[in-house]
């Protein structure tokens, strides 16, 4: 009760809202519209950023919107191809903008939020009074009877509402902008601009600096998922993607040092995921079509640590779908 009263004597803060798109003009129109319902009561921006500056997609779709939008909409066309280009100039922006928002958020341009979203985002972070706060994505597939669909491999992370360790993906965020300012000089690695990754390499970077995170579980986003999504392939190339992920980031972030130590610790992870899922399998016939995928996203996690060693990556995100 005291959290709550504390929060209803403080003026609504405002937030810019970032939307970095790629070729998917349906998914920015179908965002903006949404956009549209918030219930938030405090001042919004929002800022896309458009990735693709050859064709312009997502440009002439703010141009179209704009004039009418509720809240003010502005894009910018960033030429460098990669997501963490986009994101970064989106985060500068909404850094950079006169009045400067005391929150930024952040939305991919295949995702659409509940109109509590960003309201719910904004109560949590004050009343836990937090620099970084996350919620969960639920998919929305084009194919809700596929037998992968129904499995729950998509299920989201949850977590109860209130403060935890660290927030994993950037796809429903929102942080303090005087902490998002201190790391404007690269928030989001160049490294992992094609491959992903890069939104988790980031929040244990300001997990290792001190700042702190809170969950907010009734703050929902969706994202769509088309049919292409719903494959085995997908599910098994994503799980190689994380592997790979975890080694790239524990080398980053341990500066290289450590060495062999370093290179055995991902060996050990990664044969032991291997070998856990070779040695499930069998016992999956039993289990039927969600065992035995089980058992092969453990062996395709432990596979990505160890072709990690070697360089050997996934660009999920140089032609996303």
């Amino acid at each position: 009760m005291e959290r709550r009263s504390a929060q209803t004597e403080r003026a609504t803060p405002s937030a810019c809202l970032c939307v970095p798109t790629f070729r998917r003009p349906a998914g920015l129109r179908k965002l903006l519209a949404h956009i549209e319902q918030l219930t938030f009561a405090g001042a919004v921006t929002v800022v896309v950023v458009d990735n693709d500056a050859e064709n312009r997609g997502g440009a002439a779709i703010v141009e179209q919107l704009a004039p009418v939008a509720r809240f003010p909409v502005t894009c910018i066309v960033e030429s460098r191809r990669g997501h963490t280009y986009a994101y970064n100039s989106a985060f500068v922006s909404a850094c950079r903008a006169a009045p400067a928002p005391d929150y930024v958020a952040v939305l991919d341009d295949d995702e659409y939020p509940d109109p509590n979203w960003l309201a719910e985002l904004m109560k949590v972070a004050l009343e836990y009074d937090v620099d970084i706060v996350g919620g969960p994505v639920f998919p929305v597939f084009d194919n809700p009877s596929h037998w992968l669909a129904k499995s729950g491999l998509y299920a989201p992370t949850r977590s109860r509402t209130g403060r935890v360790p660290m927030i994993y993906g950037a796809g429903n965020m929102l942080i303090r902008r005087t902490v998002l300012e201190q790391y404007l000089d690269e928030p989001f690695h160049h490294a992992f601009a094609f491959t992903g990754g890069s939104d988790s390499e980031f929040f244990k970077r300001c997990q290792n600096d001190g700042r702190s995170f809170a969950w907010a579980d009734d703050a929902h986003v969706f994202e769509t998922m088309p049919r292409s999504r719903t494959t085995v392939g997908y599910v098994l190339r994503r799980k190689f993607r994380t592997g790979t992920e975890a080694t790239r980031i524990d080398r980053r972030l341990t500066g290289g040092t450590g060495g062999a130590r370093a290179a055995l610790r991902h060996w050990c992870k990664g044969l032991g995921l291997l070998g856990l899922g070779i040695l499930s399998l069998p016992a999956t016939i039993w289990g039927g079509r969600r065992a035995a995928m089980n058992s092969l996203i453990w062996a395709a996690r432990g596979v990505g640590y160890i072709a990690a060693e070697f360089g050997v990556l996934y660009e999920e995100y140089r032609n996303p779908r």
